[in-house]
């Protein structure tokens, strides 16, 4: 798979996790972010980074300024917001801003 299989729908994947016993990996961005746009082109299509997130975890990624309760709910303050998530859907890493391949490979070890 070249590329990772994002969710659009927070709820779903919240009920698709705790039915696959996946932890969830929330990914909130802000169109016109550099950083956002840096870590899209280059982490995230990455293929360890493809594969690690489409076999590990249920992926969501989320356009902030429309999912503002989320945001506020989740306290996001910058973008990009990497949140990982148990499959019942408790906050357990967050990571903010870019990250290459590797770094970003570290910190999805976190959980999962």
């Amino acid at each position: 798979m070249s590329e990772i299989n994002w969710r659009q729908d927070w709820q779903e994947a919240l009920a698709e996790a705790k039915k696959a016993n996946l932890p969830l990996l929330l990914e909130f961005y802000l169109e016109g972010c550099p950083h956002c746009a840096r870590l899209a082109s280059e982490t995230l299509t990455d293929p360890a980074v493809v594969k690690a997130v489409n076999e590990r975890f249920i992926p969501i990624r989320l356009e902030g300024r429309g999912h503002m309760d989320l945001v506020r709910q989740f306290k996001v303050t910058g973008a990009p917001t990497t949140l990982l998530f148990s499959a019942q859907g408790e906050e357990k890493h967050r990571v903010t801003g870019f990250y290459t391949a590797a770094e970003y490979l570290q910190e999805l070890a976190q959980i999962g």
